[in-house]
């Protein structure tokens, strides 16, 4: 199978583990020394152990994430998605269209990072 095929393979069974809460399965498709980025938001999340300390506590208080993938591109170890993520606390939905380029290494996310509107996030009342 083509790199660009396995790594495509490798991001929607990220994804499709967001709905699920499935923060350790989310954690094992990550290198050991990972990187989760954020980039509107905090610093860079590095390693394993970090990316699954955030994921458990985005966890404590959605009730989960449904991503919409609407378009993905491989080149190589690069991937560009685009994604609608609908923040879902409660009753309450929270969408919120993302960017994403991700780097993958041997079967493993080396970079995983998100562009999203800081304004957007505001308006939805998520930070």
């Amino acid at each position: 199978m083509e790199t660009g095929t396995t790594n495509e393979a490798l991001m929607r069974r990220f994804l499709a583990l967001w709905p699920l809460r499935d923060a350790a399965g989310m954690t094992e498709c990550f290198a050991e020394n990972g990187v989760y980025d954020n980039v509107p938001n905090n610093k860079p999340l590095e390693g394993r152990g970090a990316i699954r300390g955030w994921l458990d506590a985005c966890f404590q208080h959605l009730t989960r994430i449904d991503v919409k993938l609407l378009s993905i591109a491989a080149n190589g170890e690069w991937l560009l998605s685009e994604r609608l993520d609908d923040h879902v606390v409660g009753e309450r939905h929270m969408k919120l269209p993302v960017m994403n380029a991700s780097r993958i290494v041997e079967g493993k996310i080396v970079l995983f990072r998100d562009y999203y509107c800081r304004q957007t996030v505001k308006e939805l009342g998520m930070g």
